[in-house]
């Protein structure tokens, strides 16, 4: 007599069971997240690259509220939808810390493999790469870790674009369709810096710079997917691309050199998002030791 086992919840599935009922949000409350992520961070933005020249204190604290934008209106319209308990569970489900090593050393350990593969292909193919910015400043190096956790990106972005709008559109549309939409919203809210000198995406190809956050945000779903729906690993993937793109020197350069490595980090970055589409749930068995 054979007896069957009961299938294994697709991740994805499970996951969705472990967000508080509340967190099931309607259409109208995300589209007043995605407008008021938008409108605080475009207005924020645009105000501190006016006033850039006269008063550049002031231009770069709005700057850095700009980038908090996504995360605080998580917490505004999580809070008004659902009241302060529903406030508490939405935090304690973000803070998750324990959702398994492998997982975070993962998003530790990827951003410096595929953009040292990128460095060794460029090089490879008869390029040169430009000194690293953090060459003779190891210490500076490790310290803008902290720095870029705490105001450059990580912090004021996750816990909106991968705490709050990813598991209400993965719940319409599912986390493949969802992640590559996310992605698209979160490369347009990154156009004004594209507009403002001094920033690093005013000398990015923008079709490029889409792209690489379109695969990412795939990257970043399938991980967020497997850990619990926590946004720790999601902080940890982000803080450790942006540092390790001023470690490793692939980025384009203001003179708009340097452009192949990048491209090569994209296509990595492309390709990898293809593969966690097709492989995702059997690479997690991999990973976790199922198989």
């Amino acid at each position: 007599m054979t007896v069957r086992m009961p299938a294994r919840p697709d991740p994805v599935e499970t996951s969705r069971h472990l967000v508080d009922v509340c967190d099931v949000r309607s259409t109208r409350a995300l589209l007043a997240f995605f407008a008021l992520a938008f409108a605080g961070s475009w207005t924020w933005g645009l105000l501190g690259a006016a006033l850039k020249a006269d008063v550049p204190i002031a231009a770069t604290a709005l700057s850095m509220t700009s980038g908090f934008e996504p995360s605080l209106a998580a917490v505004v319209v999580v809070s008004y939808t659902t009241g302060s308990a529903g406030l508490r569970r939405w935090l304690t489900r973000c803070h998750q810390w324990r959702t398994g090593w492998r997982w975070v050393l993962l998003a530790l350990a990827f951003p410096a493999v595929y953009m040292g593969l990128a460095a060794a292909a460029h090089v490879a193919l008869g390029g040169t790469l430009p000194p690293s910015p953090a060459a003779g400043h190891v210490w500076l190096a490790v310290a803008n870790v902290f720095l870029i956790f705490l105001v450059g990106g990580p912090l004021g972005e996750e816990f909106g674009w991968r705490g709050y709008a990813l598991p209400a559109l993965q719940e319409r549309w599912g986390w493949r369709v969802a992640s590559v939409l996310l992605g698209v919203v979160w490369a347009a809210w990154h156009l004004p810096l594209f507009y403002s000198a001094g920033t690093l995406q005013s000398h990015l190809p923008l079709g490029w710079f889409a792209l690489s956050l379109i695969a990412s945000s795939v990257l970043f779903a399938w991980l967020f997917n497997r850990t619990k729906c926590s946004v720790v690993p999601a902080l940890v993937l982000h803080t450790t691309i942006n540092a390790w793109f001023l470690i490793i020197p692939v980025m384009v350069l203001p003179d708009g050199s340097n452009l192949r490595p990048f491209q090569i980090v994209v296509g990595t970055l492309v390709l990898t998002a293809i593969a966690l589409s097709i492989f995702g749930e059997r690479l997690s068995d991999k990973v976790l030791g199922r198989e």
